[in-house]
């Protein structure tokens, strides 16, 4: 089955490169051959001017010469005029006195066709009228003609010269003359030249080039024919080309697809959506069962409504810019979400926690002074600095910590003794709490005799004053070891596991009613910072 699928494949590629080189080649083709109409059109536009010019100076020195009549001697020196200037065409003279439309020659008298004999098929050169270029018909010894003439009107005469323009140019092919289809024609669209004989289906474009000097245009055609023979010529060419392109554009595809399965490309899309959205766990004091706080734990929704595992992507996010965003909006919600608590609650706090970047650099900071004065209850925020992550600027991270605390933010130290913060952490930055990392509460269970580690770090938050909270709470032995041991607020899944701020209020709501006895008849209420503070 592998194999078959296999080879589908490859057959569906071969097939893919093989279209993708014909229209390449196709395509090639067709703008090569476009290109060579539009030069071979502006060729013969450039020598037909060539002939007009020196037709229009020659004119002006035939109304040099002597001319009496269309007698011997006129016809004689009509002839001589043309063999000085054979380039031009053929050469007539009409007195205005003579009768109209009849030219003298060098061959005699030529008169102009019936069918043309009407001054509204000529155009004028110009404003005075004296300069014309038509095309007419006459008969050349009893043969009917139809060529392009130019006339030029004096006092007493018209002077006129026949441009004969060839039927066969060194561009044109005549062994293809279904290959081609060009004309020349007047601005009126009177025909002057007809080469070809690429018409209708065969036709794949229309080329128009016109000249600016004199009141004509070529219209040239792209043929289909044409156009084949030139891409079977260029498939040799454009069928290694079309392989190039083709796995380059396999690859560009393989690279979008990776992309936009990459987590760092699907986060980038949550964060726009909003999509990273805090969940809260409450911080109890398991003496009273009051809650006093909350963390802000952030978790992935999706549209389809399941949760992501913070395990699959908080690290991509915590390591790219996507986390300044998101820890804003955690912050700039909180209020928003739990609005009930904070109000009845003035010494409640949330916790959100905070990236090395976050600290030190100002903008956080800065961000929280302007919510401060816009009303934001800095008051019951707590941010949490993790040991896990270096702080590399510990003199900036601690000028940014002063300013958060000046709005009333409590500082909180996460993962005690698990990371690279240690004393120096608690020297700098100004800690308000300490949370005990669940890695030392486990040893209630896991080696009650080998707490060491725990009790000195409980110890010396007492030495210094501060609040401690203990993380990862799982089980009553544990609550109970630690209320022995002096540590009040206790944060786990004995309590509660992380919630959506809807179920986290009701939560509260519920807790409160549960355990506000206890303060009915009290004036003080467990908080976070100092062992009780007057509510």
């Amino acid at each position: 089955m592998t194999k078959f699928k296999n080879a589908s494949s490859i057959g569906l590629y071969s097939l893919l490169v093989f279209i993708i080189a014909i229209v390449t080649s196709y395509l090639y083709a067709f703008r090569l051959v476009t290109n060579e109409v539009e030069a071979d059109s502006e060729q013969l536009l450039n020598f037909i001017e060539h002939k007009l010019s020196v037709s229009v100076k020659n004119l002006e020195k035939l109304n040099e010469v002597d001319f009496a009549g269309c007698d011997s001697k006129g016809r004689e020196t009509l002839e001589e005029f043309l063999f000085d200037h054979l380039v031009a065409g053929l050469f007539l003279i009409r007195h205005l006195d003579s009768p109209p439309w009849i030219y003298c020659s060098v061959v005699g008298n030529v008169a102009v066709s019936q069918g043309d004999r009407d001054l509204n098929n000529v155009t004028y050169l110009d404003k005075n009228k004296k300069r014309t270029i038509s095309v007419m018909g006459y008969d050349w010894q009893g043969i009917e003609k139809k060529d392009l003439f130019l006339t030029l009107e004096t006092e007493d005469r018209i002077n006129a010269v026949r441009i004969a323009l060839e039927d066969s140019y060194s561009f044109f092919e005549d062994l293809c003359v279904d290959c081609r289809h060009v004309e020349v024609r007047l601005a009126n669209g009177d025909l002057i030249l007809d080469l070809g004989g690429v018409v209708g289906s065969a036709v794949l474009n229309e080329i128009r080039v016109p000249s600016r000097e004199f009141p004509i245009y070529i219209d040239a055609v792209v043929g289909r024919k044409r156009v084949i023979g030139a891409m079977l010529n260029s498939l040799s060419l454009t069928i290694p080309i079309s392989i190039v392109f083709s796995l380059l554009c396999f690859y560009i595809i393989h690279l979008i697809g990776t992309q936009h399965y990459s987590l760092g490309y699907r986060l980038t899309l949550a964060v726009k959506r909003r999509e990273l959205v805090a969940f809260y766990q409450p911080i109890i004091d398991a003496q009273t069962g009051y809650i006093v706080g909350a963390e802000a734990l952030v978790r992935w929704i999706k549209p389809n409504g399941s949760v992501e595992s913070p395990g699959a992507f908080i690290q991509t996010l915590e390591q790219s810019k996507l986390i300044n965003k998101v820890t804003l909006q955690l912050v700039n919600n909180m209020p928003n979400d739990l609005a009930e608590v904070l109000q009845c609650s003035p010494n409640f706090r949330c916790s959100i926690n905070l990236v090395p970047q976050h600290l030190e650099l100002p903008f956080f900071a800065d961000e929280l002074v302007t919510l401060s004065k816009n009303g934001y209850p800095c008051h019951q925020l707590a941010i949490e600095i993790t040991e896990r992550l270096p702080l590399k600027d510990l003199r900036e991270a601690g000028m940014n910590v002063e300013k958060m605390k000046a709005l009333g933010v409590c500082i909180e130290l996460d993962d005690a003794g698990t990371g690279y913060g240690g004393a120096s952490y608690l020297q700098e930055l100004n800690i308000d709490v300490i949370k005990i990392d669940k890695l030392f509460v486990d040893t209630l269970i896991i080696s009650p005799d080998r707490t060491q580690v725990l009790d000195a770090n409980i110890q010396m938050a007492k030495t210094l004053g501060m609040q401690i909270i203990a993380e990862g709470v799982e089980e009553p032995s544990q609550s109970k070891a630690l209320l022995e041991k002096g540590v009040r607020f206790q944060q786990g899944y004995l309590f509660a596991q992380p919630m959506s701020a809807v179920e986290f209020v009701k939560f509260w709501r519920i807790r409160q009613e549960s355990y506000a006895d206890q303060f009915l008849n009290s004036t003080q209420v467990p908080s976070l910072v100092g062992e009780f503070k007057e509510e």
